[in-house]
């Protein structure tokens, strides 16, 4: 998949969420939505795991992202465990780790997510996630901010009602 076939998927997943009924109460933890964008995403990866907080790095338990540790003062360590991925199970590197999502309810600008995903698309890391994504769900709006190669791409765009 291309970074355009990427987008238009997110959108339409996104778009998929939002047409729900009943409607998901997005005052629910921000796992809740990112369940449920997970959902429909699935079949727009054709050939693509898609999972929510995945916590293994090809086999081996645990994923460790050098440096995301100062980030923050409640972080404790290097351990990551991203909201949803799309990747090949048990397998390793830049072709097998399509895309990696944060999800936030009411903010704009997480310095952690920021610097995760940073980090987890950088071409000198060891994920090299082709694509990230962090999304700000405020009022039935899903801001979405794109990364590629370690560095912000666009300014937040809003999908949703």
């Amino acid at each position: 998949m291309n970074d355009r076939d990427v987008r238009a998927a997110i959108d339409t997943a996104i778009e998929h969420v939002l047409a729900e009924r009943p409607q998901l109460d997005f005052g629910a933890h921000e796992r809740s939505t990112a369940f449920r964008l997970a959902v429909h995403m699935e079949p727009l990866f054709p050939g693509w795991n898609v999972d929510c907080e995945y916590d293994r790095d090809g086999d081996d338990l645990g994923k460790h992202l050098a440096g995301i540790r100062e980030c923050s003062d409640k972080k404790r360590t290097d351990a990551i465990i991203p909201d949803i991925i799309v990747h090949h199970r048990r397998q390793q590197g830049h072709d097998h780790n399509l895309l990696v999502i944060e999800l936030k309810k009411n903010s704009e600008c997480d310095p952690c997510d920021q610097r995760k995903l940073e980090l987890l698309t950088s071409p000198d890391g060891h994920f090299h996630y082709q694509l990230g994504l962090y999304i700000n769900i405020a009022g039935g709006q899903f801001a979405r901010t794109w990364y590629e190669n370690g560095r912000q791409q666009d300014n937040p765009t809003p999908v949703g009602r």
